[in-house]
């Protein structure tokens, strides 16, 4: 006893931010909650919903707790949420009409709805409750759920003659339950047992309401939100009669009945009133939130919470008007194009562009995930006009200075998460060249790769100058590409390691080399494949050398690269040959990932691809691409989406970042990126090891592919393995699988010529 309480006090004095990582297998999500369109109040917490994710404030402790597909959710993606005191019950409806019962912290997923073959649309507009039962009004009609037995009970179709038609909202007023939807008001009473014929329901009020139509109840009357801009205050008078008390009552986005007030937005503005509709109280500012652009508001423990437009979940005092957030920290947007690692950091660039090489007009930034925390870089010194950041990159000679590319404008320059600098034609002695086409004029900068002396190199699109370097002196540079390129958009680049070359790609299906000075040739990605394909979507190089190519029929891989300007190197095609990688499949021979289209490709410590594909999820395959090691994707893991958009690694944890079209998720791989040398001290994590915990154990800080000894106290050998990069897992058993003893177990590491050494030690708990 005295041994354990030692331990406990060990266990209770380990850093926090130690405990806080994410273990090995592990995912997590990383959504913007800088917009929130739901709040609801469960007891002492407020719910608050954002376009992909959910999280609850709990107003007794002031935490914040996220919910989605990495944590308990089952899918991503809300459309709807509301609150049930009697059952206690939070339903979560998806946009893909899934729906979730949140009970007492257990998740009940309901899939029916998402996996039935009704035609049309089956969107889930909002969410009612009586009867101890949701209603769900929705794109065919109305869903009942039995929240105890956790099931679907019914399905009301109200369409005339009983076929399906939407249902925008419901309301239970008195005895009545009515409906909105395309045929106007339709009411029925609320304790008839045949709410499934459509018989039942009078037509009341012909006028037919659009999707985002609402109805809230006050007494016995309904205020009505046309779903454009416009509430009015309606009567029920009886079962097949509703007159109008005051049309277009007032100009609002939303309504929201919350106790004993009435909360309504508009614009800037946010109304507070009393039942009798009287206004108490009209906030528009505070200090720092300069408008009150809500989606959705609730009045609770005295306190306003906003689901806002851009601030997330704030907390308004109505008498103080101080303004606290609730919202978790996270990127600005869910939007990212490309994700770039450095050291212990990763950058995400959110710019876009369409399929036609226009902008897709977003803001310029750069969100920065930094000792477990995401930050925004500083653009205020860029000018208007500046739009879609596409690439970053950070130089290897000083890791202060980053350069990015902003698409349609030039490019930045950031001193320690600053703009320190923008350029452009003007101040780039024309390096810089501006695409003038039609009405369009701009400076379509796509891509950025840093060599290794420091030097910053650049594509440029639709000019005759396509590659354009700024040297680490300061100085610009460009080089004519008009007879590779065509004048073609190119937006992809890498800088070889091993030979120095600049190989870039983009909207052509060739990939374009040169050697920095005046060499170049194109590489024809069929030359040497027996896969034809006609796009190339992404290029990396590994730690061989070896460039691997990222196609719209799989992976491709350049194993002769010295040979690019073999030529002559006069701007003619390269001998260079893009190799087929054929897999054994039981009896039969296939190309690697031949039916998959190719959208991103990441390279970890252990020389191992990680490959992400337009529909297919994500792949993690071996070093030379032989053997697939895990294929995840949204129905089998907590992928958000197969769609992947970006990838790549953050070298020293060997977490493994992927942007897909629905945000940004992150699951910690066991590979980590190593050196030649090993670090003065191996890192274990979990560290000391819980009795509770029976998962893999990451031990990192080793020399490059590392041969791995765990011994216990006497110096027996337990367990041995090769380190995946710079890291080895241990599950806590032997090498024959008995789970170890409680102990400390030293760590002994060497390369494969008995040098550079490392040790280390784990405390195992039991």
């Amino acid at each position: 006893m005295k041994h354990l309480a030692y331990i406990l006090l060990l266990l209770a004095l380990l850093p926090q931010g130690l405990l806080a990582q994410t273990g090995i297998g592990k995912w997590r999500s990383h959504f913007s909650y800088s917009q929130a369109n739901q709040v609801c109040q469960a007891e002492d917490c407020i719910y608050a919903s954002s376009p992909l994710g959910l999280f609850h404030y709990d107003c007794s402790d002031g935490t914040t707790t996220l919910h989605d597909k990495t944590t308990d959710l089952s899918d991503v993606g809300i459309s709807a949420i509301a609150y049930d005191p009697s059952t206690r019950c939070l339903v979560v409806a998806y946009t893909n009409a899934n729906v979730d019962l949140i009970i007492d912290g257990h998740v009940y997923n309901l899939s029916d709805i998402k996996r039935s073959s009704i035609s049309g649309s089956k969107s889930i507009h909002s969410i009612r409750f009586g009867s101890r039962r949701a209603y769900l009004s929705c794109g065919f009609g109305i869903v009942v759920v039995n929240i105890a037995r956790k099931e679907i009970e019914e399905t009301y179709y109200l369409g005339e003659d009983g076929s399906q038609a939407p249902v925008y909202d419901l309301a239970f007023c008195d005895s009545l339950i009515i409906a909105a939807t395309p045929r106007g008001f339709l009411m029925a009473p609320k304790n008839n047992r045949l709410l499934n014929i459509v018989s039942t329901w009078s037509v009341c009020n012909p006028i037919p309401f659009f999707e985002g139509a609402r109805l809230e109840t006050n007494g016995n009357e309904l205020i009505l939100f046309d779903g454009l801009n416009s509430l009015s205050r309606l009567l029920v008078e009886s079962a097949n009669t509703i007159s109008v008390v005051r049309s277009d009552w007032r100009d609002a986005d939303y309504v929201h009945p919350s106790g004993d007030r009435i909360l309504v937005g508009n614009g800037d503005s946010l109304f507070v009133y009393d039942t009798q509709y009287h206004l108490e109280k009209t906030l528009t500012q505070t200090s720092w939130l300069t408008d009150f652009k809500a989606n959705d508001a609730i009045l609770a423990g005295g306190k306003i919470y906003v689901a806002h437009r851009w601030a997330g979940l704030t907390e308004v005092d109505p008498n103080s008007l101080e303004v606290n957030t609730r919202t978790p920290n996270g990127p600005g947007s869910d939007n990212a194009y490309r994700i770039v690692p450095f050291r212990n950091q990763i950058m995400v660039c959110p710019g876009g562009k369409s399929t036609t090489f226009t902008n897709a007009y977003l803001l310029p930034q750069v969100y920065i995930f930094d000792n477990e925390r995401w930050q925004q870089a500083d653009n205020s010194i860029l000018p208007s006009g500046v739009y879609d950041i596409l690439s970053i990159a950070v130089n290897p000679k000083d890791r202060h200075q980053m350069m990015a590319t902003a698409w349609g404008s030039g490019v930045i320059e950031y001193t320690d998460s600053k703009a320190t600098a923008f350029f452009n034609t003007a101040n780039t002695g024309g390096a810089l060249q501006t695409c003038v086409q039609g009405d369009y004029s701009g400076i379509r900068t796509g891509a950025v790769a840093y060599d290794i002396k420091g030097n910053a190199w650049f594509t440029n699109s639709l000019v005759d100058n396509g590659l354009v370097v700024r040297r680490k002196d300061g100085s610009w540079e460009s080089f004519n590409t008009s007879s590779l390129t065509g004048g073609s958009e190119i937006d992809k680049i890498i800088c070889d390691s091993v030979r120095g070359y600049k190989w870039f790609a983009g909207r052509a299906n060739h990939i374009y080399v040169h050697d920095g000075e005046g060499k170049m040739a194109y590489v024809d990605p069929n030359n040497g494949s027996k896969l034809e394909t006609s796009s190339v979507n992404c290029l990396v190089q590994d730690h061989h050398g070896d460039i691997w190519i990222g196609t719209n029929k799989g992976l491709k891989v350049i194993t002769n690269g010295y040979q690019a300007f073999a030529n002559g190197g006069n701007g003619e095609k390269s001998p260079v040959t893009c190799i087929n990688i054929t897999i054994s499949n039981n009896e039969f021979a296939e190309y690697l990932m031949a039916y998959e289209s190719i959208t991103a490709i990441a390279v970890d410590g252990a020389n191992r691809k990680w490959v992400g594909t337009s529909q297919g999820g994500l792949y993690l395959i071996s070093a030379n691409g032989y053997d697939e090691i895990v294929h995840f994707t949204s129905r089998n893991s907590p992928l958000f989406s197969d769609k992947i958009v970006c990838i790549e690694i953050q070298p020293e944890s060997g977490e493994v970042f992927i942007g897909t079209d629905r945000g940004i998720q992150s699951y910690r791989s066991t590979a980590t990126y190593a050196t030649a040398f090993a670090a003065n001290e191996v890192s274990v994590f979990p560290n000391p090891v819980r009795p509770e915990y029976d998962g893999p154990i990451a031990i990192k800080g080793f020399s490059r592919n590392a041969l791995v000894h765990i011994t216990d106290a006497a110096g027996h050998i337990v367990f041995s393995t090769t380190a995946d990069g710079g890291q080895a897992v241990w599950n806590g058993r032997t090498n024959e699988g008995r789970r170890v003893a409680s102990g400390t177990y030293f760590v002994f590491a060497s390369d494969k010529q008995g040098k550079n050494w490392a040790v280390g030690k784990v405390l195992i708990v039991r």
